[in-house]
């Protein structure tokens, strides 16, 4: 699971005269039997985190015998499959206010009314807004309308109402219960019966363990792990997995960490990472940002380690230093990505079970579970106390007569308890190679810190792109491989200096060359030509 936020950006559109959209108003049309299903069924007050979507709204009010229909206006066509929830909480009043997707609907009362008592009058004219009385009177006493609409553009960020987290969850559903997986691997360390060196042994039935002890035992008819840690001996414990059941992290006895980053919707490896856990690093290549089915359309079920998605405007094929994206930073401006810091890491799952007293018979029961953020996988947030590496490709968008660039700044911070932040610019290592020249900066996050962020700014009018952005413990060490979002066939293979192994194929898939980039520029390794000969 990922967590994902959705930005809106908003500009108001005033509907005066014409309803939503500039189509002809028909609010009365759409919106009355809408809200006569509401009141009737008390659901006028429906909460947002009650997250009904409008359809299922529409499709209840049909099936209650209401003739409801999203097509006879824009403002539910538009928003069939946005929320619906009241913004106001009173049951009574003169002022009643809900939403309806990017809309909002209002009801005004010329005295303070019980909104469930009202009563539609039929449309007529303009059927701009819906009118309303009381029983037993036929005076309109309150009138309902839309209100203000907004427009929005959405970007993904590392924040999201989450299915899992924000309400009571079936965790099997959500697959945070139910998956059997290897959790660890034991080695067995026995002696051989066979002990003397001089004595012949029998090979068909030699090389017996003396004395052996089985890891299972059965227990009250139940297999039962009575393991001698004496003899049975972990040697691996896979500590995360993802949803496709591939390892993420695993641990060995002396608590060295390796943990492995997948990318494209969980379909390649894109970083494998030695001595550090899976929160503790990130790779960003830009590559799979527009594979598959695009962000706006996942919702919170997908995310990111390290989300750039905010900037995925910015993501650019004009000049790639591995694959095919980079990401690309306007005349004098700045890109920036935060994280958090976090003090421990935490191994709970994060579960917590609410129970009931059973009417019936006065026992406990369950009546619901809630999730802890400590159950979805976690994103990139390092741990406090430890240092960092931060590596990364830019190049500038004009010929360097230098040995360097500087028309550009990526600047580290490191934000801690009290608005103490500590401020790092990286500087580049090595030549430019082929444009291209490395940064590379160690940064250190000491107790209390709360907050890594990383900015990169360009400046005197020159376009600046940045690739191959990773971030891991100063005393681990990372590779990191770039695919083409087409085929998948591995582009690009980055060390744990971050220095690329470049892969060339042909029209046919065969791989016909391999290119290394080092210190002094990119050097071909191997090339190879076949063809088939025509008899």
């Amino acid at each position: 699971m990922k967590r994902y936020i959705l930005i809106l950006i908003y500009s108001f559109l005033i509907l005066a005269g014409t309803n939503l959209y500039g189509q002809s108003s028909c609010t009365c049309e759409c919106l009355k039997p809408m809200f006569d299903y509401l009141i009737a069924s008390n659901r006028l007050q429906t909460k947002e985190t009650d997250h009904i979507i409008l359809a299922s709204l529409l499709r209840d009010a049909r099936r209650a015998g209401y003739d409801v229909s999203y097509t006879r206006c824009a403002i539910l066509y538009k928003n069939i499959n946005k929320y619906f929830y009241a913004t106001s909480t009173a049951t009574s009043g003169t002022t009643y206010s809900a939403r309806i997707g990017d809309c909002e609907v209002n009801i005004n009362a010329t005295s303070s009314v019980t909104f469930n008592n009202l009563l539609s009058n039929a449309c007529t004219g303009t059927g701009e807004t819906v009118t309303y009385h009381l029983s037993g009177s036929t005076t309109t006493i309150a009138t309902l309308s839309i209100g203000n609409c907004y427009t929005c553009t959405t970007a993904a960020s590392a924040l999201c109402y989450s299915a899992v987290t924000d309400t009571s969850v079936n965790a099997y559903t959500y697959g945070l219960a139910g998956n059997w997986r290897p959790s660890k691997s034991y080695v067995y360390y026995g002696n051989r019966a066979e002990t003397n060196t001089t004595t012949e042994v029998v090979l068909r039935t030699g090389g017996t363990i003396s004395a052996f002890a089985p890891f299972w035992k059965v227990v009250n008819k139940k297999l039962t792990a009575q393991q001698d840690t004496t003899r049975w001996v972990w040697n691996s414990q896979t500590t995360l997995y993802n949803k496709k059941g591939l390892e993420l992290e695993t641990r060995d006895p002396l608590n060295r960490y390796t943990a492995g980053l997948y990318g494209y919707q969980d379909a390649m490896i894109i970083a494998a990472t030695q001595n550090a856990r899976y929160r503790e690093a990130t790779y960003e290549g830009f590559e799979d940002y527009y594979y598959g089915v695009p962000a706006c359309d996942e919702g919170c079920s997908i995310g990111r380690n390290l989300d750039f998605s905010g900037y995925k405007s910015y993501i650019t094929t004009e000049a790639p230093h591995t694959g095919k994206y980079s990401i690309r930073i306007p005349k004098d401006s700045t890109i920036g990505i935060s994280a958090s810091v976090v003090q421990v890491d935490s191994t709970s799952l994060g579960l917590t079970f609410n129970t009931g007293t059973n009417l019936c018979t006065s026992t406990s029961v369950l009546k619901s579970v809630k999730a802890t953020q400590d159950a979805l996988l976690p994103i990139f947030s390092p741990i406090a106390g430890k240092q960092i590496v931060v590596s990364c490709w830019v190049k500038e968008a004009q010929p360097c007569t230098g040995e360097t660039y500087v028309n550009n700044r990526l600047s580290i911070v490191v934000k801690r308890a009290g608005n103490s932040d500590t401020t790092y610019t990286a500087i580049p290592k090595g030549a430019i190679i082929e444009g291209w020249q490395r940064y590379e900066q160690v940064v250190s996050l000491p107790a209390g810190s709360t907050t890594l962020s990383i900015y990169l700014k360009s400046l005197n009018s020159t376009v600046v792109y940045l690739d191959d952005l990773r971030i891991h413990p100063y005393n681990a060490n990372m590779k990191s491989f770039a695919y083409d979002p087409g085929n998948l066939r591995l582009m690009a293979e980055l060390d744990e200096n971050n220095y690329a192994t470049f892969f060339e194929y042909d029209d046919d898939g065969t791989l016909i060359r391999q290119k290394k980039e080092t210190e002094r520029g990119i050097k071909t390794i191997s090339e190879s030509r076949n063809a088939l000969l025509k008899e």
